[in-house]
């Protein structure tokens, strides 16, 4: 690692809150303003010439895009610049607390009201977002935070459309497939109501905790995507309550069609609020906000899906870590989290509700469980890997890191589910891609305890 700059631009560092393959961010301090700021820089850019100028364009256009917008639930970006010894850097409001992933993750689906008053919060982002012509492109659990004081913000604008930017192509594939929507994989467009359909899948699963479109591969996601409907979230976790309407509504947002989706972010959750209530489930809306009624939605055309198949070739041909090479199946992006830190359970705690068991059915980590013999047990690295695996050493730092947090976060589904043979692959492979990434040794601990705890609860 390298050592922590003092400081970077005009801003003093305090200290490291993360780090990635391709960038790192610190806890800085303006000194003008004498306020707490994230500064997120570049590093180990050992990219072909026409990747690396892809990711100072993201790097800018994340700057662009959130320079345009002004809202208490958008991440701020307070500056831009390049510093001699560091490099080109952003400087972000800094907010303490977690993602929406993390606490999905730690906590369980959240509850009613705490469902409700988040959607509120990034609808109203996205709606400002829209108004001003930007297209977040990347919206998905990860993307969100919640602050110690549970106010929820949409961060990560990097791959946003911004008018009259460069990284504004239509046609390629920006973004996370299992929040895409339909017409994005099928057509390559993007739009005000593509971002609304990855909205409602990220509602979804913050009300069953459990993602609208699973799988372990960036093609069989994007298939089940375009090609089928999810199961509806009551049906996904019976285990918590969420009454037909909810699901109707809920569905509504994910239909393939483009048209008949709500027109705004803010009308979704004016359904999901309304059905909550008119079912009992709540009272009233959390937020004090009147629910307004929702019009019905229009009947569209199909798209064509010459752009579906074209995207799916290509992964086969080139494999999922280069052609994803800013995308994350889970959704870990290209880096560190610039603004949050916090342990997996912090934040909004008044308002996250575990179920009473597992919210969903057991899902399988999908990976091979023959890995053979001699890969790593939990609490040793890799010394053997499936043949699965590509080649790791012709991998880039980049895909490295972005490959091991893939089987980090399986590894931890894994465990959810009590699958611990599924644990203990995507563990060996996490440490074949990265053997220094920092969660590794806490997923190890874990599987240690649940195999001590199954064979003591296993009869002699």
């Amino acid at each position: 690692m390298n050592a922590i700059p003092q400081s970077i631009g005009r801003y003093s560092v305090e200290r490291l809150l993360g780090q990635g393959a391709m960038g790192s961010v610190y806890l800085g301090r303006d000194p003008k303003l004498d306020r707490a700021v994230a500064i997120k820089t570049v590093r180990h850019l050992d990219l072909p010439e026409k990747r690396l100028r892809t990711f100072l364009e993201r790097f800018r256009n994340e700057a662009r895009a959130a320079g345009r917008l002004q809202h208490p639930a958008i991440v701020a970006v307070y500056d831009v610049g390049e510093d001699d010894a560091v490099g080109p850097y952003l400087v972000f409001e800094y907010v303490p607390g977690s993602s929406l992933k993390q606490i999905l993750r730690g906590r369980g689906p959240l509850a009613p009201d705490a469902a409700v008053k988040l959607g509120r919060q990034i609808a109203a982002a996205l709606d400002t977002a829209h108004a001003a012509e930007v297209i977040h492109r990347d919206v998905k659990p990860d993307n969100i935070l919640i602050s110690n004081q549970g106010d929820a913000k949409l961060a990560d604008f990097g791959v946003a459309r911004v008018p009259d930017a460069a990284l504004t192509r239509e046609g390629q594939f920006l973004g996370t497939p299992c929040y895409a929507a339909p017409e994005t994989l099928d057509e390559g467009t993007y739009g005000p109501r593509t971002d609304l359909f990855s909205f409602a899948a990220v509602m979804y699963e913050a009300i069953s905790g459990v993602r609208a479109f699973p799988g372990d591969d960036a093609i069989s996601v994007a298939h089940r995507v375009v090609h089928d409907d999810p199961e509806p979230p009551g049906t996904v976790a019976p285990s918590v309550r969420i009454p037909k309407e909810v699901d109707r509504a809920i569905m509504r947002g994910l239909s393939k069609r483009p048209e008949e989706r709500y027109a705004s972010a803010m009308e979704l959750v004016d359904a999901l609020a309304g059905a909550y209530v008119r079912t009992g489930v709540l009272d009233r809306d959390p937020t004090g906000a009147q629910i307004l009624p929702v019009p019905d939605a229009v009947e569209p055309r199909r798209g064509s899906g010459w752009l579906f198949v074209a995207i799916a070739v290509g992964l086969l041909g080139v494999g999922l870590a280069m052609v994803y090479a800013f995308v994350d199946l889970d959704g870990e992006g290209g880096g560190p989290d610039p603004i949050v830190e916090a342990p997996r359970d912090a934040g909004f705690d008044a308002g996250v509700v575990a179920p009473e068991e597992d919210a969903g059915p057991a899902r399988d980590a999908g990976l091979d469980a023959s890995v053979p013999e001699g890969a790593s047990d939990a609490g040793g690295p890799a010394v053997a890997v499936d043949a699965a695996m590509p080649d790791v050493e012709s991998m880039s730092a980049f895909d490295r890191d972005e490959a091991a947090k893939d089987e980090v976060d399986r590894a931890s589904e894994a465990l959810d589910n009590g699958n611990l043979e599924a644990a203990r692959i995507a563990i060996a492979r996490a440490r074949a891609y990265d053997d220094g990434n920092d969660d590794i040794p806490a997923l190890e601990a874990r599987l240690r305890e649940l195999r001590q705890a199954a064979t003591q609860e296993s009869p002699e």
